[in-house]
This record gives C-alpha cells, structure tokens and sequence, in this order.
C-alpha cells in the first residue's frame, strides 16, 4: 500500500492508518482537498480517500467504514460533482485507479470496469467498429457513473446499451443486477442501498468503422457547437431537462447569463452551465442554483430539478 499524507493530517486519521496499512493495496491519502478531485475545482476536505485496485480493497473498505460506522462516499472522476465548502466527512472511495479491465466478448459484448474513461471505451468501439456509444464522445467521467446516472445526449442513454452491471452489496457480497431491475430513467437508475458498481456488462452494434467515426464527428461538432467557448472549470449540465423543455432555454430566457456570485457565473454560452470563473466556493454555486430556480419558477412555472450532485458540509 502506498499511503500519501494531506495537509493538517493529526491523530484522527490513525484509526484509519492502522487499518489500511495492514493489506490495502492501493493508496490512501488523508485531509484530501476535494477541489483537487473534481472538474469544478471546488470544494473542501476530504477526511480520508481510499483508491481500491480491486474486489478485494473495496469490500475491506465497506467492512471498515461498516464497524466504525464512518460515512461513505464513492467517486468517479468528478465530473457532475459539487462539493460543499466544508468538505467530507469519512471515506471517500476513489474509483478512479482500480476497476479498468476491458473484456471483449463475441457478439459485440464487453464487460467494463467502473473506472474505466467513458472517452477511453468510446474510442475501443470506433477501432472495433461497435456503434451504440457515440452519443458519449464527449461526455466526461467513468463506466460506473455514467451507469449510475444514465448519462445520455442526443437522444441516446447508457440504458441502450448496458445489459446489467455487477455490484459490491452494502455487505460486500457480489451480485450481478440486469438491465430489468436497474429501473433506468432520466438521468436515473436504481440500486440497492449502499450498493456499488464494479463493472458494466455492455453490448453494441456491428457496424462499417468509417460509419461510427462520421457519428462521433457529427455529436462532437453538435457538442462544440453548444458549449465550445466555454473554458472555464464546470461540471456540465446543473438541471436535468424538463420534460418537452431545455433547461438552458428556461435559464436564457429568465436572463441569467452572465449572472455571478462570488467567483461563480452562468455561463455565457450556455445557460445550464455554471462557471468556476476564479476562486469560486460551493456556497457560490449553490447560490446560483437557488437564484435561478426561483427566477425560472416565477417566471416561467417550471421547477427545475438538479442533475448536479451535492456532497459534503457547509
């Protein structure tokens, strides 16, 4: 085990260290600034976050934080997460350097590790010319996030593609769940509680390599289209689409771009962004948020729901 040390680490974190130094394999680091961890570039310390290589790491960390009673956080890559200026208490789960196995199947089948890159996985299927992906070409984050929320555009969802996804239970047995009983929605799947994704059973379509290449030039130059002039740290999409609605139309339309708090700012050049324009606190973007919930609702009778997740303390 390779054990880092945050600033301010004290006698607290050695009911951890003594634990994770007896066969942890991966890397533990303690008093952890979560800005360092997130696409935002925001928020506070985390007490303690654990990189699991395998089964074998993240079921010790379950039982541990299980009999010490510690909270448990898991993490992707960060990308639709907003962490509270106060940080997070207990153990946060980094599956960002474990869980990146790639298993090619007959019959355009993989089953892909939770930490695996969605741009990693996307770019296998062009070589391979697999279609069903292209809708994530530039959708950031990991296999077991984008599972867990169903991330989609341009009308496609992981739903399409993932047949089921096997999971560590709250007690560390392994399960597998199919795609029937993961119950996807908007922005949306369901899982047992405490549970964790540590693969995805995934299937694509057989087609011509040069006709998913033209798709994924086509979404990419959509996407470019949308937001390319934005290039300041976000973390995408902040409210999910009302139904039949653009959430940033709502947003554009009640006259929030442009409008700041602190070093947060609605973004410009699309309106379901919010900017991290410098030094901007969560207390910054949660202000935001309220500000244009309210003005949406007022104005146009809609109430906008978060896509963003918010961990943390203030």
């Amino acid at each position: 085990m390779t054990r880092g040390r945050g600033k301010g680490e004290d006698k607290s974190s050695m009911q951890y260290s003594l634990f994770f130094i007896q066969r942890f394999k991966g890397k533990v680091l303690f008093n952890v600034p979560m800005s360092d961890h997130t696409s935002f570039r925001i928020g506070g310390p985390a007490d303690v976050m654990a990189f699991p290589q395998d089964e074998g790491d993240l079921k010790d960390l379950m039982a541990f934080a299980e009999s010490k009673g510690f909270q448990f956080h898991v993490l992707g890559a960060g990308t639709n997460l907003l962490v509270r200026d106060g940080g997070v208490r207990g153990i946060v789960v980094n599956m960002s350097e474990g869980f990146k196995d790639i298993s090619w199947l007959e019959g355009g089948k993989a089953v892909v590790g939770a930490g695996v890159r969605l741009t990693e996985l996307v770019t296998d299927c062009r070589d391979k010319g697999l279609s069903g992906l292209e809708f994530a070409v530039n959708i950031p984050g990991t296999i077991g996030g984008a599972v867990i929320m169903n991330a989609g555009a341009y009308g496609s969802e992981m739903k399409d593609v993932v047949e089921g996804v096997e999971i560590l239970g709250r007690k560390g047995q392994k399960g597998f769940i199919p795609k029937s009983e993961l119950n996807f929605s908007y922005r949306k799947s369901e899982l047992p509680k405490g549970a964790i994704v540590t693969r995805a059973h995934m299937r694509f379509e057989k087609r011509d390599v040069e006709y998913v290449k033209e798709r994924m030039k086509e979404l990419r130059e959509k996407r470019k289209a949308a937001t390319g002039g934005i290039h300041f740290p976000n973390a995408g999409s902040v409210f999910r689409n009302p139904e039949g609605r653009a959430a940033g139309m709502l947003i554009d339309e009640a006259g929030l771009k442009g409008e700041r708090s602190g070093g947060a700012e609605v973004s410009s050049v699309h309106a379901n962004f919010i900017v991290n324009v410098g030094g901007a606190k969560a207390k910054d973007v949660l202000a935001l948020m309220a500000l244009i919930r309210d003005r949406v609702f007022s104005l146009k009778g809609v109430v906008l729901e978060p896509e963003l997740k918010v961990i943390g303390e203030d």
